[in-house]
């Protein structure tokens, strides 16, 4: 079996925006305990030229370089298992390349429907590892449609892309905290998988208040 193909962004346009979303999202990062990255002296009321400028001050092309050539060898022990997962789940959006937007802004990992994915280099996460990060904003990609469709709240959402990737890759990666609340998800999950369809239907009903 294929992997999915990938390519690779990252310059100083792309950055600036990164930041610019940011900076635009820092409520909501902030009430859900989210740490970001933003370049310099920054503020939230800079103007998009400073921005850019600080951007073109700190980008090193280098780092960038290194982040892409160590996801594109963790991809050649990924690509054909991830394509086996999304072809596996029911439901799922099938994906047909990936664009990995790497940054060195924001929070460590995020994504763009339909098909990029954007992965901080600069958290400090060595190089080689920053392949999980990459399988983790894959499946919000594949699963995204479904979130929208049953209005699943946000930390369920992620706790069913870490039930995913715990069960697929056999518990090799570290599963985020989660307020116990989630928790309620996880037999419907291990019921239901890998019919994402009726996971996410029953994820629906799950909320803090209830």
């Amino acid at each position: 079996m294929f992997s999915i193909p990938i390519k690779f962004k990252f310059d100083v346009e792309s950055e600036t925006r990164r930041v610019r979303e940011t900076l635009n999202g820092l409520e909501w990062l902030t009430e859900n305990n989210y740490r970001f990255l933003l370049p310099g002296e920054i503020r939230e009321d800079a103007e998009v030229k400073i921005i850019k400028k600080t951007v073109e001050n700190e980008y090193d092309l280098e780092i960038y370089q290194i982040a892409e050539k160590a996801i594109l060898e963790s991809w050649k022990g990924n690509g054909e298992l991830i394509k086996r997962i999304n072809q596996k789940m029911k439901g799922s959006c099938l994906l047909d390349e990936i664009t990995i937007i790497l940054t060195k802004y924001g929070t460590q990992g995020s994504y763009l429907i339909p098909n990029s994915i954007i992965i901080n280099i600069a958290t400090g996460i060595p190089p080689e590892f920053l392949i999980k990060t990459v399988i983790h904003e894959s499946l919000h990609l594949m699963i995204e449609h479904l979130i929208k469709k049953y209005s699943v709240e946000h930390w369920v959402k992620e706790h069913i892309v870490d039930l995913i990737m715990d069960l697929e890759y056999k518990s090799r990666f570290k599963m985020q905290p989660v307020p116990d609340w989630v928790l309620a998800i996880d037999p419907i999950f291990r019921e239901n998988y890998p019919n994402l369809n009726l996971i996410t239907e029953e994820a629906a009903r799950i909320s803090p208040s209830k």
